[in-house]
């Protein structure tokens, strides 16, 4: 039996979004969700598999529409400083933060008919903080009645949410004890399991039992786990989606996404001239192979990997601050990469006089200067290779 595993995150759940569209894309099914905090949220609309109607909410959450104008009156939802005041605030004079907004949305998100009638079993985690014990329940331990209760119950991020209550029982956020519920779906009889894990706070407890288990983790930094904005939520879906992507191997990358094979293309196009450029400055094949040593990043010039391309390639895209949520084909990154460095030497930017850019060593290598190379190279390795880089694009 396959299941979806989603832990808790906050705003971070938006990524889990962008996860669900690239699985439906690729036609995977689920016998089993299970989640904790946000993940349980975000786990009982694909247990209902109303995909629609979860994009719409994340690509339009705000504070405003969780919690209220009341209790965010006068706060700056893009100060994340304020955001921590508001919320310590709240629960030094209330106890956490007054969420009946949020489960007013969840009453009017939830479709239990589909929910309980669908073919997906469920499952989430909180924590009994009466009896201070873990709960795990399945749908069919959850009244209907009650369904919203239990969701809130798991997503209660104590002290920053207030504690909720059930029959008497005080309950706060299942990440306490278990963040990333693998052995829940394992009880529920899951042997092939994709888990998202979003890299937030929380206890992650090692699997019981053997499964076939594949971890999707963010690549990319997410939004801070408290702010809730659609922005934020939209950057986090795309980047959900490409990770899960070049997870199945339908894409490429890591920080940035390429299109399949492009790695690939991109070094058969510009491999030798490459070579050729690094052999120039440094002068010997002897030089050069003791430099290509001193990176770490391959074992000799004669033999580099589409690993080694791509790790320059991201870090010639993020030097110069390419956007990380498009999907790229090496053409395209390429001349986003050239329209970028041209604005980069247009800009009378205080030289750094610890650390030469490679947008410096760029320009050295444009007017010839090896001999002054050679030292540079082995001093800032990766920021030459970054400028033997950009000059094969823009020269080569």
């Amino acid at each position: 039996m396959k299941a979806f595993v989603l832990s808790g995150g906050g705003s971070k759940g938006s990524y889990q979004i962008g996860v669900w569209k690239a699985l439906r894309k690729m036609h995977i099914k689920f016998d089993i969700v299970t989640g904790t905090s946000v993940g349980a949220l975000n786990g009982a609309l694909i247990t209902q598999n109303t995909y629609h109607k979860a994009v719409k909410i994340w690509k339009n959450i705000n504070l405003k529409l969780l919690f209220g104008s009341e209790n965010i009156k006068g706060i700056d939802q893009n100060n994340t400083l304020n955001l921590y005041k508001m919320y310590g605030n709240n629960f030094l004079k209330h106890g956490g933060m007054e969420v009946k907004n949020l489960e007013n949305l969840i009453d009017k998100t939830l479709q239990k008919e589909k929910f309980y009638h669908s073919p997906i079993n469920y499952g989430l985690i909180t924590f009994n903080l009466t009896q201070k014990k873990a709960v795990a329940i399945e749908k069919k331990g959850i009244p209907k009645e009650k369904l919203t209760d239990y969701l809130i119950a798991s997503a209660s991020c104590y002290p920053a949410f207030k504690k909720k209550e059930i029959d008497g029982i005080k309950y706060i956020d299942g990440g306490i004890i278990d963040n990333l519920p693998i052995n829940l779906a394992i009880k529920m009889g899951a042997t092939d399991i994709i888990a998202v894990d979003l890299r937030a706070p929380g206890i992650k407890q090692i699997p019981t039992k053997k499964a076939n288990i594949t971890v999707i983790k963010p690549n990319n930094k997410l939004t801070n786990f408290l702010k809730f904005d659609k922005d934020g939520a939209k950057r986090n879906i795309k980047l959900g989606f490409n990770d899960t992507m070049k997870k199945f191997g339908k894409l490429e990358g890591k920080k940035y996404t390429f299109k399949k094979n492009h790695i690939t293309k991109n070094k058969k196009e510009i491999i030798d001239t490459y070579k050729y450029i690094i052999l120039q400055v440094l002068n010997t094949k002897k030089l050069a192979e003791e430099f290509t040593k001193s990176t770490k990043l391959t074992a000799n010039l004669e033999n580099l990997s589409n690993q080694f391309f791509l790790k320059i390639m991201e870090e010639t895209g993020k030097s110069l601050k390419i956007e990380e949520t498009k999907i790229y084909s090496y053409k395209t990154f390429n001349r986003i990469i050239k329209k970028q460095l041209k604005k980069e030497l247009k800009t009378k930017a205080k030289k750094n006089k610890i650390k030469k850019s490679a947008v410096e060593l760029y320009q050295e290598i444009k007017k010839g200067n090896y001999t002054k190379l050679k030292k540079q190279a082995f001093l800032y390795p990766i920021e030459f290779l970054k400028a033997v880089y950009l000059f094969t694009i823009c020269e080569g």
